[in-house]
C-alpha cells in the first residue's frame, strides 16, 4: 500500500472528528460560550491540516485553502487560550469585549489572505503550486511589488506564530496552575477539575510544535528536515482526538458554583481576591468588614460542624455548602481559615478525613479504598496524597506500624 492512501486515510479521520466534535460543541454553545473557542480552534485547525484531503477530491481549492490557512493558524492559539480561561473561570466565561484582541494577529492574516485572493490566479498559482518566481519577475511593477510585500508579511506572519505559540503556552501554564490553587479555596476534592489532561495535551502539542516551528524556520530559510511524511498525519489524528473527546467530556471547574445565588457564590469574591494579593503585594481580604470577633466566632461554627457534624464526610463537600450549613458568607470563611486557623479549605477538611481514616485503620482490617470512601475521598490517590502529607506515612505505612505495635 503506498504511502498517499494512507496519508488520505489518517487526514479523513481527523477531520470527520473535526467535523462531529465540532457539531456537537456549537449544540452546547448555546447554553455555555465556552464551546465557542473550542469549536473554532478544531475548525482552524481542520482548515491548516486539510491539504491531502483536498489535493485529491477538490483540487480546484488548493490554492483557497493555502491561502486560509495563514488566518486559521493564527486562530488555533488563541482559541485554545480563550478554552483554558472559560474552563477555569470562577463565573460563567463569555467573550468580552478586551478578548477581541486576541484576534488581531488573525484578522490580519485575513487581510492578507484577502489580498492574495485578489491577485491574478496565474500569478498566486506560480507562487504557491509550481513555485515558478520567474513568472513573478515578468508581472507590473505594482503587481510585483504588491506580491512580494504580500509574501514578506506572511513570513512574518509565519514567525509571529512562532512567538504567539509560545507565549499562549506560557499563559496557559500559568493559568492552570493559579486554577489549581483557586480550587483548593473551593472544593475539598479536587481531582476531577484540575485538568491534568489540558496540561498533558499542551506538553505533548509544545514538543510537537518545538519540532515544527524549528522545521519551519529551517525551510524558510535553510533546509528542512525531513522525516516520514506519516508522522504528522497521526500525531494530528491523536491530538485532535484527545482535544474532541476531553473537550466534550469537560465542564468548567466551577460550573456547579455557576446556578448559586450571588450572595452565596464564592467563587467571584475569591477571584478578586486573588488579583488583589498580587498586585504591589497588598494583602489578600485587604477590603474584608470582617473583625476578629466575628473571626472567632466563624472559627467555632466551622470546627462543631466539623467535629459534631461531621460534614467533612461529605464527598462534594464545598465552601458554599458548609457557607450554607452554619450561615456565613463563603468569603468570611475563607477569610477565617486563611487568617485564623493559618490554613485552605482543601487542606483543612481534608485534615479532618485524615485524622478520621486513622481511626479506621487502626482499629478495621477494611481496605484501603473502603477507608478512602468512608471518610469523603473520590479516589483512593486522593487519599494516598492527602494521607501522605498530613501524617508522613502512607496509609498502608501507617497501618502496618499500628498493628506491629500490637
Amino acid at each position: 500500500m503506498s504511502e498517499q492512501p494512507i496519508l488520505f486515510t489518517l487526514n479523513i479521520a481527523t477531520l470527520c472528528i473535526i467535523l462531529f466534535s465540532t457539531h456537537q460543541l456549537l449544540l452546547r454553545a448555546q447554553d455555555r460560550w465556552i464551546y465557542q473557542p473550542l469549536s473554532l480552534c478544531l475548525v482552524s485547525i481542520g482548515m491548516v491540516i486539510c491539504m491531502p484531503s483536498i489535493r485529491l477530491l477538490l483540487p480546484q481549492l488548493q490554492v483557497t485553502i493555502l491561502i486560509l490557512s495563514l488566518p486559521a493558524l493564527l486562530l488555533i492559539s488563541p482559541c485554545l487560550w480563550l478554552y483554558t480561561k472559560g474552563l477555569t473561570s470562577q463565573t460563567p466565561w463569555q467573550l468580552s469585549k478586551s478578548e477581541f484582541k486576541h484576534f488581531i494577529p488573525a484578522i490580519f492574516g485575513s487581510l492578507l489572505a484577502l489580498t492574495a485572493l485578489c491577485l491574478p490566479t496565474k500569478y498566486v498559482n506560480a507562487v504557491l503550486l509550481t513555485e515558478q518566481l520567474s513568472v513573478v519577475e515578468q508581472a507590473p511593477s505594482m503587481m510585483r511589488y504588491t506580491i512580494y510585500g504580500v509574501l514578506i508579511f506572511t513570513f512574518l506572519s509565519i514567525m509571529g506564530w512562532v512567538l504567539q505559540s509560545a507565549w499562549y503556552v506560557f499563559k496557559i501554564i500559568a493559568r492552570l496552575k493559579s486554577y489549581r490553587n483557586q480550587l483548593q479555596d473551593v472544593f475539598a476534592s479536587t481531582e476531577q477539575k484540575e485538568l491534568h489532561w489540558l496540561s498533558w495535551l499542551i506538553i505533548s502539542v509544545g514538543g510537537v510544535w518545538v519540532f515544527t516551528a524549528i522545521n519551519l524556520v529551517l525551510d524558510n530559510l535553510f533546509t528542512p528536515i525531513y522525516f516520514d511524511d506519516r508522522i504528522y498525519p497521526l500525531l494530528y489524528l491523536l491530538v485532535v482526538y484527545s482535544l474532541a473527546l476531553w473537550g466534550l467530556r469537560q465542564k468548567p471547574g466551577f460550573a456547579e458554583l455557576y446556578s448559586l445565588p450571588t450572595s452565596h457564590n464564592s467563587a467571584q469574591l475569591i477571584e478578586m481576591d486573588s488579583k488583589e494579593a498580587n498586585q504591589n503585594g497588598e494583602q489578600k481580604y485587604r477590603r474584608s468588614a470582617l473583625d476578629p470577633a466575628q473571626a472567632n466566632q466563624i472559627s467555632q461554627k466551622i470546627e462543631h460542624a466539623m467535629q459534631v457534624d461531621k460534614l467533612y464526610l461529605d464527598a462534594s463537600l464545598s465552601l458554599p455548602k458548609l457557607a450554607a450549613h452554619i450561615h456565613t458568607s463563603p468569603n468570611y470563611i475563607s477569610q477565617t481559615l486563611n487568617e485564623n486557623l493559618g490554613t485552605r479549605f482543601f487542606d483543612y477538611i481534608n485534615k479532618y478525613r485524615v485524622t478520621e481514616a486513622k481511626g479506621y485503620l487502626q482499629t478495621t482490617h477494611n481496605t484501603i479504598l473502603d477507608i478512602a470512601m468512608t471518610v469523603g475521598f473520590n479516589s483512593k490517590s486522593a487519599f494516598y496524597s492527602a494521607f501522605k502529607k498530613h501524617t508522613g506515612f502512607t496509609p498502608n505505612q501507617y497501618k502496618k506500624q499500628h498493628h506491629t505495635n500490637e
